[in-house]
Order: C-alpha cells, then sequence, then structure tokens
C-alpha cells in the first residue's frame, strides 16, 4: 500500500510519496514545488499516473480552519466532534449546516474546536479529484505533529512552522494556533499568549521542516528524527528533515483515525464506489454459480429420472416375462417380491429348493434342462446330454437329491448329443 501526502502550504506545494511495510512507512519519493514558479494544474498531472491507486491525503494550510477552545466534559474524539456543531450554533461567522467540524482532546481535559465551510474545502478537493488523485483524508499538518516527537525531551516543548504553532504536554496536544498570513515576531506573541492563557513557560522550541527566519530571536533547538520517524527516510537527517511534516500525516493517518474535514457533504465515496463495483461483481459471479449449481442439480435430476424411468420399464418387461396372464399390476416391484419370496419358501410349494437340488444333479455332462415343471411333489422336465453317459450320471446323482429319479424317451440328436425326459420325486422336508 503507498500513502500520498500532497501538502498545501502558502508558498509551495510538496509532495511525498510512501510505502507500507511491517515497521511502519518507507519514504519512496518527493518534490517541493514553489507555486510562484508552477500551478498546481501543472504540477499535479506528473503525479497523477503513478499515484491514482494510493490512498491520498490533502494538507491544507492551518488558515485554512477555525480554532476555538471549548468546554466539554468527553474523553471521546468521536462524541466530541458530534455534539460540536450544536454546542457552536450561533457563535460562527457561517451557518453550522454549511461547516464540517472535527475535534482534538487537549492535555489540560478541554477540547479544541476545528471548523471549515464546506464551499472553502471542496475546490482543493476537485482540483484534485481532476487529475485522479481524490483525497480520503483532508487535514492540516500541524494535526498531526504529535508524530515528530521523540521519547525524551524537555516538558512543555512547542513546534513551529512558518504558518502555525503547538505546544505538547506529557505528548499531547496543549494549545494550538495558526499565525496570521503577516506581521512580525509571530511566534513570540503566540508563545506570550500561550503563557497568560495556560499559565505555562514552553522549555524547548523546535522547528519543524526547517529553519525559520524572520520570527524574532528565539533559541530553536534541532528537532532529532528518532525511531520509526528515523527509519522511514533510512536515517538521512536532511531527508527527515525536510519532509518532516508530510510524514507525520501519513503516519498519522496510518495510526487511525486522523483529523479529517471530508465529512458530511465532502465525505470520500471512491472506497464505497469501488466497494459497489466489487459487490456488482460478486453478485453477478454468486448468481452465475447458482444458475450453475441448479442447472447441474437440475441435470442430475433429470438424469435419476431417466435411470428410474428405464428401470421401471425393465422392471415391467420381467414381470410380463413372468406373469404374462397378468394384464393390470398393480405394484411389479412388490409382486415380484412376494413371488420370489414364496418360491424360496422351505415347503413343498417352494420350488427354489427343488430347483438347487435339480442344478446339482445335473453336473458338467449335461448341457441344459429345459420345461421343467414343478407339480406339488414331482418335477418333471426335458434335458440334453453330451452322451448317453451323461444320462446315467445325472440319474445316479439325482437319486441322492430325489426320492426317485426316473429317466426316458432316451435320443441321439443331429449334433451328437442326446435328448432326454425325466421325472423326480421331491423329498419332504426333513427326510
Amino acid at each position: 500500500m503507498f500513502i500520498t501526502v500532497i501538502q498545501i502550504t502558502t508558498t509551495e506545494a510538496i509532495i511525498a510519496r510512501f510505502s507500507k511495510s511491517r515497521s511502519g512507512l518507507e519514504f519512496s519519493e518527493g518534490a517541493r514545488h514553489l507555486l510562484a514558479d508552477s500551478s498546481l494544474a501543472e504540477i499535479l498531472p506528473s503525479w497523477s499516473a503513478k499515484c491514482s491507486s494510493d490512498r491520498v491525503i490533502l494538507s491544507l494550510p492551518p488558515s485554512i480552519f477555525s480554532m476555538r477552545e471549548v468546554d466539554l466534559p468527553l474523553s471521546d474524539r468521536k462524541k466530541a466532534r458530534e455534539i460540536l456543531a450544536m454546542e457552536l450554533k450561533g457563535e460562527t461567522a457561517v451557518e453550522s449546516d454549511e461547516l464540517i467540524f472535527e475535534a482534538i482532546l487537549l492535555a489540560d481535559g478541554r477540547c479544541q474546536a476545528l471548523w471549515s465551510s464546506a464551499s472553502r474545502l471542496a475546490p482543493s478537493i476537485a482540483m484534485l479529484a481532476q487529475y485522479g488523485l481524490d483525497p480520503e483524508v483532508v487535514t492540516s499538518s500541524l494535526f498531526c505533529w504529535n508524530q515528530l516527537l521523540p521519547k525524551e525531551m524537555p516538558d512543555p516543548v512547542a513546534l513551529a512552522d512558518s504558518e502555525a504553532l503547538v505546544i505538547y504536554k506529557e505528548g499531547k496536544p496543549l494549545y494550538l494556533r495558526a499565525f496570521p498570513e503577516s506581521g512580525e515576531n509571530r511566534i513570540s506573541a503566540t508563545l506570550v499568549a500561550a503563557e497568560l492563557s495556560k499559565g505555562i513557560s514552553v522549555e524547548q522550541l523546535s522547528a519543524v521542516g526547517g529553519e525559520l527566519s524572520g520570527e524574532g530571536e528565539h533559541d530553536f533547538t534541532p528537532l532529532l528524527a528518532e525511531g520509526e520517524y528515523a527509519a522511514a527516510f533510512n536515517a538521512d537527517p536532511v531527508a527527515a528533515r525536510d519532509l518532516a511534516t508530510p510524514y507525520a500525516v501519513a503516519a498519522a493517518f496510518l495510526a487511525g483515525d486522523p483529523v479529517n474535514f471530508r465529512r458530511s457533504s465532502l465525505v470520500f465515496t471512491r472506497n464505497r464506489t469501488e466497494l459497489q463495483k466489487r459487490l456488482k461483481l460478486t453478485g453477478v459471479l454468486v448468481a452465475i454459480a447458482l444458475v450453475l449449481l441448479f442447472a447441474e442439480a437440475f441435470l442430475r435430476y433429470y438424469l435419476v429420472k431417466k435411470d428410474l424411468a428405464s428401470l421401471d420399464i425393465s422392471i415391467r418387461k420381467i414381470y410380463n416375462q413372468a406373469f404374462p396372464k397378468r394384464t393390470k399390476p398393480v405394484d411389479e416391484v412388490a409382486e415380484l417380491r412376494a413371488e420370489i419370496r414364496r418360491m424360496g419358501a422351505a415347503s413343498p410349494d417352494g420350488i427354489l429348493i427343488p430347483l438347487k437340488k435339480l442344478a446339482e444333479a445335473k453336473g458338467e455332462e449335461l448341457n441344459e434342462l429345459y420345461e421343467i415343471d414343478i407339480d406339488g411333489v414331482q418335477i418333471t422336465g426335458k434335458g440334453i446330454a453330451r452322451s448317453v453317459q451323461g444320462v446315467n450320471d445325472f440319474k445316479a446323482k439325482g437319486a441322492t437329491f430325489f426320492s426317485t429319479v426316473e429317466v426316458n424317451e432316451i435320443k441321439s440328436r443331429p449334433d451328437g448329443s442326446t435328448g432326454f425326459s425325466f421325472r423326480a420325486g421331491i423329498k419332504e422336508v426333513g427326510k
């Protein structure tokens, strides 16, 4: 994932691109453009092609945003943001319905209310969107400077650039002020105002993004890059100092829930639109999958139904062959099962046992037995043997399975085999 920060100040445009890694952010590329030499319309096209799929953040000058400290007994920034419109209703120059509010919880328990009108922010958003760089977040860098604070430093400490100053106490913002566009000794005047209103004396003053000139005589302590801040620039102190503000904005975005004025009527919708497109595609794929699933199920049903119909026809044919005189069967399968059970009964009426004994008496010398008729305790039929000796063997073997065996009508056949008739008495069960 790449994060591109486009920071607009009163004099220049700073563009920095960072990639997200396991350890945090890694600086990819960046540039500074003086607005006196070139306009945004000339700068943005060169970044559009390579950054159009990035998470874009727009950082605007702090003078665009109004600020006021208010007393809100809340420790939840989200809740504070939601009630600011009612809290400041009638106290702003513009109707609150046109305003977009944000909030920062201060170190002394108060709340810094931030707001700007949608009509003031919309042109800058539209300019970036025109070049495929629709910003997901609209903020100002001074709201993110806490990302630059080293772990060990005097308290309280002030960070300042040419447009604003923020005083931090125990790592939390205590006093935020945007400088007027013109004037002298703006840092001195802001520090005096902070001392009078907050009763604090700043222990250390550091410049953000380079040296400050024209701000009176101040002892600026260098802001050293440490930890993830230094690692993002591969421990290059010059690059870290030069691009400190866009790094702070990207780090705040990565940390989650940054100060963001892309809300209300200006809410970011590109992700939602892309999600809707993906959901539409997913819906189409799901519909196709369901159609294929039902088609497969219907095909399986059709094939099973066809197999069952073929099986029914086969059963009906077998039934008609077994019972040619029964023209109106009720349930072919049930009737066949009943007849088979009856045929296998261990009684004089059962025919399977006599047929089994007849098969055992047949042996290998007989080619076939046919026209078998079982009538009570007697079984008659005809057979074809390979020779007269085969007939005699059948009679001898049959004597062990039947009570009596008679063989007659022994005749030679043209193919050399011998035909005969037989009659056998079925033994009673248990004998």
